[in-house]
């Protein structure tokens, strides 16, 4: 994206062709801003499998609509997998990534089992922030 900004600041591109308007982006602001260099730069918007004509307020209304169902589609996306991820926590499964310090995934890979080692070096931090804690300023201790 950067490079095709950079391209169009310099004068290189006349047109922008994408498949699908959700394809260049998702987000209604972002868009509007994209919208608005191309303008700048009199770099055409064309879509491959969606009919509008952005030049006219019809068109930019289209486009509008068009974007704002991206952007929601994007918002439920989002929504459904931080509720997955989160159910999956609430059984007890592990949800993926990295597992935390003193802790290690299971051989059948779903649940996270102490790390009796690293149990030790996070027992210790916890211990160094409990001394600590008086010496911190009244309006960082919470």
């Amino acid at each position: 994206m950067q490079r095709l900004l950079a391209d169009i600041a310099a004068g290189k591109v006349d047109a922008v062709i994408v498949y699908k308007v959700d394809r260049l982006s998702r987000s209604l602001l972002d868009f509007a801003r994209l919208m608005q260099t191309f303008d700048e730069h009199k770099v055409a918007f064309v879509s491959v499998t969606q009919s509008f004509n952005s030049a006219t307020s019809m068109g930019r209304l289209v486009l509008n609509v068009l974007l704002s169902f991206a952007q929601f589609k994007r918002e439920i996306i989002s929504e459904r997998t931080r509720d997955k991820i989160a159910a999956t926590r609430r059984r007890g499964k592990w949800a993926g990534g990295l597992p935390l310090l003193g802790y290690d995934v299971d051989c059948e890979g779903s649940r996270l089992v102490v790390n009796a080692d690293e149990a030790v070096q996070v027992r210790a931090i916890f211990d160094l922030y409990l001394v600590a804690l008086p010496e911190m300023p009244a309006t960082i201790c919470l």
